[in-house]
């Protein structure tokens, strides 16, 4: 097998001139911050042990409760790299269960974001938090999120 020698040079490169590690270090601190604050401030929910981190597409954590389960659905808080955004995601079980719901919500007037290919992406529904919210005050980065959770799971009570 071979492997790009100008990608790994530049990735070395990188390592040595920049604060790159530091810096990712820091972002992984902070989304554990996120979990484990959301945990914390919603006990009705089990959330998923570790974080997964996706070779820098996106990192996530999952959670869900007795309803969602029943109805095939969960829960993600989603940090997309390639845009540094924040997202929250509603997703089936699997492709079947992002399918049912997909058809059941196409068509229809509903203030989040549903997939185009329910069997090609990994949501439903997803809402992205303002590129404007202050990464560097956890609290309110919490309050966001967990307000943006909030909508979607009373949105799914409805179905």
């Amino acid at each position: 097998m071979n492997f790009d020698v100008d990608l790994l040079s530049e990735y070395k490169e990188l390592l040595q001139t920049t604060n790159l590690r530091e810096a990712y270090q820091e972002f992984i601190k902070l989304f554990r911050y996120i979990r484990l604050s959301l945990e914390k401030s919603m006990p009705e929910y089990k959330f998923q042990g570790n974080i997964v981190e996706n070779e820098m597409d996106y990192s996530y954590f999952l959670f869900t409760n007795k309803n969602l389960k029943e109805k095939g659905l969960k829960m993600a808080v989603v940090f997309v790299h390639s845009n540094f955004q924040f997202e929250v995601w509603l997703s089936g079980y699997n492709r079947n269960y992002q399918s049912k719901y997909y058809d059941l919500l196409k068509g229809k007037n509903i203030s989040f974001e549903l997939t185009d290919n329910p069997t090609r992406k990994d949501y439903i529904l997803r809402v992205t938090l303002e590129e404007s919210v202050d990464l560097s005050d956890g609290n309110l980065l919490i309050k966001e999120i967990k307000s943006i959770s909030n909508k979607l799971l009373m949105f799914v009570e409805t179905l």
